[in-house]
């Protein structure tokens, strides 16, 4: 079962205030009131009092009992039905946040399913609509434009946090550290996925500046500002996957280098002890003429002083030559 909570902002008060949800019938039918609604986790008794008292579309209220809608807006006679989403960023992880919105003349009603990003934009969102000096005078488009400002300062964070991740998979890349592969793959798999889900809030955002109704002209500055703040954020989104891209180009690049390097000191020490292995493997198949012959008491002496020389030679020659 889910939560309802009802905001009443009325002409003579200061502040709005919560009141009780039974009151909602009564206070919708005065003009002069703006209300905000919010429900958590709706069920079948929150969908029955939306049917009820908003005489909302049945296809609205179907949507709204599904989660992961596209974001869209669409118009119903007064009212607009709005999907978005909020962005989160949990560990390494990117989580979408669904949020439904019912906007109309004097009320707004809010979906959620009451994850922490959503919770966040509007307690926020609260804050800032009791702080505007104008909401009297712009109703209810003075909520939805403070829902909209904290809804696309969430994603200015996500892209924040984005960043971070990239510079340290960068470093992890230039340090060769285990797991940037990894970091890296997830990380442009999540970049793909979210331009899908953050994108048409800018979409939205225009649709509803399209139309005529809804947003007074002392808003609409606002709402094209919060605009080209989403687009902004998409655009550096998609410069981040560009990143990615070169990210995984010098990952390459160092790999192979790293492996050439494995290479060059394998063949390093492989020149070291060729000659001594060879002249060994030469004592060892018992010749009855050797030079120096093996009875000369100096024959180990000669021998192990012309491996020596040809031991520190392979090593100066090799280090010459940048194999170790």
């Amino acid at each position: 079962m889910g939560t309802m909570r009802l905001v009443l902002d009325a002409s003579d008060q200061t502040q709005p205030v919560e009141v009780g949800v039974d009151r909602l019938g009564e206070l919708l039918a005065r003009r002069e009131n703006r209300l905000w609604l919010d429900i958590s986790d709706p069920g079948p008794a929150e969908v029955a009092i939306l049917r009820r008292e908003f005489a909302f579309h049945k296809l609205a209220l179907e949507e709204v009992t599904r989660p992961h809608e596209r974001p869209r807006c669409n118009a119903y006679g007064s009212y607009y039905f709005i999907v978005v989403y909020a962005a989160e960023h949990s560990g390494k992880e990117f989580l979408p946040r669904e949020l439904n919105l019912f906007w109309g003349e004097n009320y707004l009603v809010t979906i959620h399913r009451s994850p922490a990003a959503v919770l966040a934009v509007l307690n926020e969102a609260r804050d800032r609509w009791e702080q505007h000096e104008g909401r009297h005078v712009l109703g209810v488009a003075s909520l939805t434009y403070a829902l909209f400002e904290s809804l696309v300062d969430g994603y200015f964070a996500v892209e924040d946090r984005v960043r971070e991740r990239i510079d340290g998979i960068e470093e992890a890349i230039f340090e060769g550290r285990e797991g940037a592969a990894k970091d890296l793959f997830r990380l442009r798999k999540e970049l793909l996925h979210v331009p899908r889900l953050l994108a048409p809030t800018s979409h939205v955002l225009a649709e509803v500046l399209r139309r005529e109704r809804g947003i007074p002209d002392e808003l609409r500055p606002y709402f094209g500002d919060v605009q080209d703040h989403a687009l902004h954020v998409m655009a550096e989104l998609d410069t981040y996957r560009d990143l990615l891209g070169a990210a995984l180009d010098v990952h390459v690049f160092y790999a192979f280098n790293r492996l050439g390097l494995v290479m060059k000191r394998l063949t390093a020490v492989t020149v070291i002890i060729m000659v001594p292995n060879f002249v060994a493997s030469m004592y060892g198949m018992n010749f009855a003429h050797l030079m120096p012959p093996s009875e000369w008491p100096y024959s180990f002496f000669a021998v192990g002083a012309f491996l020596m020389v040809m031991v520190a030679w392979g090593f100066f020659h090799s280090r010459r030559l940048g194999w170790l």
